[in-house]
């Protein structure tokens, strides 16, 4: 008997070796900045959603945890992150919505420290400010999105656009390891959104009953990095036609196919022969998408206001060797298409730099949030836009009434 336990105990201590040399592996190799900006596990707050892909998992309550930052998240019951709110707007307030992905929702600060709840405390009272974010959104979910926010009654609505993402979420299949709608170029006038049913696939974060087993799960680089891999395994480059649209069985990309899925085409153009092409189709895509958002906030006469989120790459923090110095490439690419389609914007890109980034992190910190929400109450509270020199809806209005734009 001796024997068989010490080759089953030698087994074991084998396996853990193993293990903890596999884990030690799988830091070193997270540890480079090219993966530490990943959603992480910001995925144990969402859940499974046949419109969105997924959205925020209501009545949940944890930590998000990264090297670089701790905080508690609460997620309330109406899905937001957030305190309890009505869905009645509170008398003498104008109400704000706010769409928007994970610099929206926060990653990488407090619920009391993103913009949103900043520009609500600034603003003495004059506005309620509800945050819609869900990390990983993009332009076609807000449109998707929109009906549900509409029922909330707001007199503004903002969309944020990450320049650093935006573009190709709107025309990808897959994003972050799941599924959701998307869109292609096409001559029809309305928006074709192709995905569904959107697949089930991919494993939510879900707790595990065993608070120690819990611990280990959460924060094993090992386990994220074969999640990742299990994530991807059905996912593949298909080609070489420009748009794909794969039989949803084998769950492949589909969309925009041949364009560079993290908007290498967008920020340096002449990286390849097809780059610029893919540029603009992309630019068009999310320009008959925004403009759609914005005719229908206009029917509901509700004012609407893009507000651009810049990423490290409008820094020169991308793409290696690349990336060397600031790049407005995306930048320019958006407020070419708002100015011609006339969509008011607020652009904070020149506002902040690097330093309000996190080190290791692609998200803003604190500081970052604090120069955006005084940027935004300056625009709201003047007719103008700050960044836009249009007038906002108010000023037409005081113009016609007769009302001087200045008293």
């Amino acid at each position: 008997m001796i024997n068989p336990i010490k080759n089953i105990l030698l087994v074991i201590v084998s396996i853990t070796i193993a293990l903890l040399i596999a884990e030690i592996t799988a830091r070193l190799y997270l540890s480079d900045t090219n993966n530490a900006g990943s959603t992480g596990n910001v995925y144990k707050f969402h859940e499974f959603n046949s419109e969105l892909g997924w959205k925020n998992k209501a009545n949940s309550y944890g930590f998000l945890e990264r090297e670089e930052f701790t905080y508690k998240v609460n997620i309330n019951s109406l899905g937001m992150r957030d305190k309890e709110i009505s869905i009645d707007k509170p008398k003498g307030k104008q109400r704000i919505a706010v769409m928007g992905d994970s610099f929206t929702w926060g990653v990488g600060v407090a619920e009391s420290d993103r913009f949103t709840n900043i520009l609500e405390n600034k603003s003495n009272g004059k506005y309620e400010v509800l945050n819609f974010g869900v990390s990983g959104y993009g332009p076609i979910q807000y449109l998707v999105q929109l009906d549900k926010i509409l029922k909330f009654n707001p007199d503004i609505v903002f969309l944020t656009f990450c320049l650093g993402n935006d573009f190709a979420d709107n025309v990808f299949f897959q994003r972050y390891g799941y599924y959701k709608p998307f869109t292609i170029l096409s001559d029809n006038p309305e928006i074709e959104i192709h995905g569904y049913p959107l697949p089930k696939i991919g494993q939510f974060y879900s707790y595990l009953k065993i608070p120690f087993l819990n611990n280990i799960f959460e924060n094993s680089k090992l386990i994220y990095l074969t999640n990742l891999v299990l994530r991807n395994i059905n996912t593949k480059q298909i080609g070489p036609s420009l748009f794909v649209y794969k039989n949803q069985k084998n769950f492949s990309q589909a969309g925009h196919i041949g364009a560079d899925e993290y908007q290498k085409d967008i920020y340096f153009p002449n990286h390849s022969p097809n780059a610029k092409l893919f540029s603009q189709d992309m630019s068009d895509v999310n320009s008959k998408i925004l403009s759609k958002i914005k005719e229908k906030l206009e029917l509901a006469n509700i004012e609407f206001l893009i507000v651009i989120i810049p990423t490290k790459c409008e820094y020169g923090a991308c793409f290696p060797p690349y990336d060397y110095k600031k790049n407005n490439n995306a930048r320019n690419l958006l407020i070419n298409n708002l100015q011609k389609y006339k969509i008011s914007y607020f652009d904070p890109v020149d506002l902040i730099n690097l330093n309000e980034f996190w080190l290791t992190d692609m998200h803003l910190r604190p500081s970052g949030h604090i120069k955006i929400a005084d940027g935004i109450l300056k625009a709201i509270n003047n007719e103008f836009w700050l960044t836009d020199m249009h007038l906002r809806p108010s000023g037409h209005i005081r113009i016609a009434d007769g009302i001087s734009l200045y008293e």
